[in-house]
């Protein structure tokens, strides 16, 4: 069980515990006036703070990594972090909510410069704060089926699902990250923070079904995949895994299946 859901979880996963997601929750740790403001400074953030802590990372990299990095990780985790949750999950959370705001996609705005809507807003009412963002004003609201048809193309083209907090135990959003997302690379990247957390799940190959074609070693974004070339068969690093579940999508023989993380 995750420190997140030991906190948060009230004996389960914490992303499952509805209360996460309302307005009471968030009138605890947050303020419409802050969500606002915050919001309002992610593209600050990614074009002139992330950047600065990666050239200082670089510059001095074992003080960074030794007092920087945990500070900066510790402050995500009360601030805005994201935890990935595979497909399946995914649909069975969102079944909770009949409809979503489909957001503007601000990593993509600056990492390739095009208009992406690939997040999206669930449980609390945000819209009149998102109105006052301009990076967010240009949002629509779904129902469940469109935003769950969504989010099923997305993990077909290789897109991870996550949900993600504002101010810590609130949950405001899903994001659909590949590498062009900003917390990707911060991540796995760069580097110069944790905040984009494992899921609760693991990936396991069964060598009697996996033909070697290699298929998921294209797919996974995290290294956790390889192939045992003695037997042509391909190999899970589960301690590299981050449990997303989307090699599995280009698995035709459907030798990749995901198992509890605790269990494993």
């Amino acid at each position: 069980m995750c420190e997140f859901c030991t906190s948060h979880g009230e004996g389960g996963k914490w992303y499952e515990n509805i209360s996460n997601y309302t307005r009471e929750v968030f009138n605890q740790v947050n303020t419409d006036e802050g969500l606002a403001t915050y919001m309002g400074g992610f593209r600050r953030a990614m074009e002139n703070d992330i950047p600065r802590a990666y050239k200082w990372k670089k510059r001095l990299p074992r003080i960074y990594k030794m007092i920087a990095y945990p500070r900066v990780t510790e402050y995500m985790k009360k601030i805005h972090f994201g935890q990935i949750v595979p497909l399946k999950q995914m649909e069975d959370l969102m079944d909770n909510f009949s409809t979503f705001v489909r957001l503007p996609c601000i990593c993509r705005r600056i990492t390739i410069k095009q208009e992406k809507r690939y997040c999206l807003g669930l449980g609390m009412d945000m819209t009149h704060v998102l109105r006052d963002v301009p990076d967010f004003s240009e949002f629509e609201t779904i129902g469940l089926d469109e935003a769950k048809s969504m989010v099923r193309d997305l993990d077909t083209e290789g897109n991870t699902h996550s949900v993600w907090t504002f101010k810590t135990p609130f949950i405001g959003a899903v994001c659909n990250c590949d590498r062009d997302c900003m917390a990707y690379r911060i991540e796995r990247e760069m580097r110069i923070s944790r905040i984009m957390f494992k899921a609760e799940y693991v990936a396991g190959v069964d060598p009697d079904l996996c033909t070697g074609c290699g298929q998921c070693l294209e797919r996974c974004y995290f290294g956790a995949l390889k192939l045992d070339r003695r037997n042509d068969k391909c190999e899970v690093l589960q301690e590299a895994c981050y449990g997303c579940g989307v090699c599995g999508a280009v698995c035709e023989p459907g030798a990749i299946t995901l198992k509890d993380r605790s269990a494993v």
